[in-house]
């Protein structure tokens, strides 16, 4: 796995960086303080995970911007915001981007790597906080939690067979924070197709929005990607 650490303080990137190599996390690991550096290298290379920060400082655009920019160039890129603020709004912000995951920057070094080790898995990370918030549930019936289904994590359509593998391409494009007109383009179909399969997913899943689903599949443990 390749990774890109985006961080505006030097001692941190150097720090994470050191830890993503010893732990055998990373094959290649390139650090960057500014957003635009960051567009620089992913417009260079591809880079399976980019940690980002959420707050790069003066200069930078803001979070939600560059996940939107990253993910335009490189929709298979993974990214996961690391936050000082990890409130319910920071992290809807962060989903609603495009984010697969979110660290608290207080979280410890097991939390942060078990976050990478899920997202590279094809999971979502998401802080359980958040997760367990009752407001952030649609729907009233409970959610199945499957974080350890056996050998692995099961798959959309194992949790969900009534899916098409149309309606779950459509589903992994939106979890990835593509817009609707990415998603027709990637996949050759109209947008309006894809605002049907959209709401065919919605319903399956019992939730009401692209981010609600994110929530649902991130509580659930299922593999996405």
């Amino acid at each position: 796995m390749r990774a890109l650490i985006v961080d505006d303080h030097s001692m941190f990137c150097d720090g994470l960086k050191l830890l993503l190599q010893t732990l055998g996390a990373a094959s290649e690991v390139a650090t960057c303080t500014n957003s635009e550096q960051a567009l620089e290298q992913v417009q260079a290379l591809h880079w399976d995970l980019v940690l980002l920060d959420w707050n790069l400082g003066e200069g930078s655009v803001g979070g939600a911007q560059l996940i939107g920019q990253i993910v335009a160039l490189q929709p298979d890129s993974r990214v996961v915001v690391i936050s000082a603020d990890a409130s319910t709004q920071r992290v809807h912000a962060a989903v609603e981007a495009g984010a697969v995951g979110f660290v608290p920057k207080e979280a410890s070094a097991d939390l942060l790597i078990d976050a990478i080790r899920i997202t590279s898995h094809g999971g979502i990370y998401l802080p359980t906080s958040v997760l367990d918030r009752p407001d952030h549930r649609s729907t009233p019936q409970p959610i199945v939690q499957m974080s350890d289904p056996g050998p692995g994590p099961a798959s959309i359509q194992e949790a969900y067979p009534r899916l098409t593998p149309r309606q779950i391409d459509v589903l992994v494009c939106a979890v990835r924070g593509q817009s609707n007109k990415l998603i027709a383009r990637a996949l050759g179909i109209s947008d309006g197709t894809v605002k049907q399969h959209l709401n065919a997913v919605y319903r399956e899943l019992g939730v009401n929005s692209r981010t609600e689903a994110v929530y649902r599949l991130a509580h659930q443990g299922l593999k996405v990607f």
